[in-house]
């Protein structure tokens, strides 16, 4: 029998003490069961609530609804809608005092409260991960692609590059089927020419990102090779290493499947524009304690490539080799060669370091003279002849 409910049956106890030797319990449990009994009987043996009566430090019934509220418009627009967004989102309400926001264990109490938080017991702590993060702005960059569906079930590919120090999204684009080499280097040059060219590239082993462990080397590590920049490959089978661009999927297909769907590649690519802008400038990172990506980046020394100098952002140039087999870059005129004539080309002009591809086949490299216009042929390459014309 429940040693409660026997306090309550034995009624009259002659021996106090003795009883609560025999049971195990001391007198002060014995007269606090007894008074219970005698005031609510038997159901006063029921375990009360310890919460106090009076909560001046609770939060607001107003705020607890604002917070349920801010949550629910945060999940419908695609956003993380956990408590720190909750919490940037009302210290940037206007109507909401800064003193009256609650912490964010406090947001998550209430969440939990209100039933709005799904228990993840096996989830990993935050504390067991060992975080990196590069010390400079354009220090080392995370390139990945992903696979995503538009309305009528064709799939297309969406690769992206993200800055590893700020978390800046440098370049992001969405194409057909699977990504294909030239396609995952069309996203690398526009970031490049947005934002400059990166000391450190980062990927994973995809064929389209390098071919090191297959006993070669990708055009994409060639390319950034000849741009100065160094690319690195993930350990086979550890996704960890590319965290932040793994992580980052996350965030955008959530908020693709918030504001979608959509019927065509070019309205994904639109999308992805607004995104890009939401995310870079908008959105609060916790990373980055709240500050936005935009706000880190500007605000942070930036990284150069080996053995380059500080410089303005690349220049980027889409032009065609000439009949004489000449490629115009800016001011210069540099000689390619009779083989390229005609071919569509792109090249980088990054200070007077020029980089000329065409699709994402490596033409040429140099360092352009700037004391004269035309560039000529690399040494040991035949010089492109120049006919004239007979006179008639």
């Amino acid at each position: 029998m429940d040693i409660r409910m026997a306090t309550a049956l034995a009624g009259g106890v002659g021996n106090v003490a003795a009883f609560c030797r025999d049971q195990g319990i001391s007198r002060q449990t014995f007269y606090k069961w007894r008074a219970r009994v005698r005031a609510h009987g038997v159901a006063g043996l029921n375990e009360l609530s310890r919460r106090p009566h009076h909560s001046p430090a609770a939060t607001a019934t107003a705020i607890e609804e604002l917070i349920v509220r801010r949550r629910k418009e945060l999940l419908d627009d695609g956003a993380d809608h956990g408590p720190w967004p909750i919490r940037w989102a009302l210290l940037a309400d206007a109507g909401v005092a800064d003193s009256q926001v609650p912490s964010a264990a406090t947001i998550s109490r209430i969440l939990a409260r209100r039933g709005l938080v799904t228990p993840c017991p096996a989830k990993r702590p935050r504390s067991s991960y060992r975080r990196f993060v590069a010390e400079r702005a354009n220090e080392l960059w995370q390139s990945d692609w992903t696979e995503w569906t538009l309305a009528d079930g064709t799939a297309v590919a969406i690769a992206g590059t993200l800055d590893d120090h700020s978390r800046l999204l440098a370049g992001i684009a969405a194409d057909h089927a699977d990504a294909s080499a030239v396609f995952v280097w069309q996203v690398m040059v526009a970031a490049i020419s947005a934002y400059g060219v990166p000391a450190a590239s980062l990927t994973d082993n995809g064929a389209v990102y390098s071919q090191a462990r297959r006993g070669g080397e990708a055009a994409f590590e060639a390319n950034l090779r000849a741009l100065g920049c160094a690319p690195i490959c993930s350990t086979p089978y550890h996704p960890q290493t590319c965290g932040k661009i793994e992580r980052f999927w996350q965030t955008l297909k959530k908020w693709l499947t918030a504001h979608g769907p959509f019927t065509e590649l070019d309205t994904l690519n639109n999308a992805l524009a607004a995104f890009t802008d939401y995310y870079n400038t908008r959105r609060p990172h916790r990373a980055l304690h709240g500050a936005t990506p935009a706000a880190v980046w500007n605000e942070s020394p930036k990284a150069r490539p080996t053995d380059r100098p500080l410089a303005a952002p690349a220049t980027l140039h889409h032009t065609t080799v000439t009949a004489t087999g000449v490629a115009p870059v800016g001011r210069y005129q540099i000689n390619v060669g009779a083989r390229w004539i005609g071919q569509p080309i792109t090249a980088i002009n990054d200070a007077d370091h020029i980089t000329i591809f065409t699709g994402n086949q490596l033409i040429r490299v140099l360092q352009a003279d700037p004391s004269r216009v035309y560039q000529p042929a690399e040494p040991g390459r035949p010089r492109t002849h120049h006919r004239r014309k007979p006179a008639h």
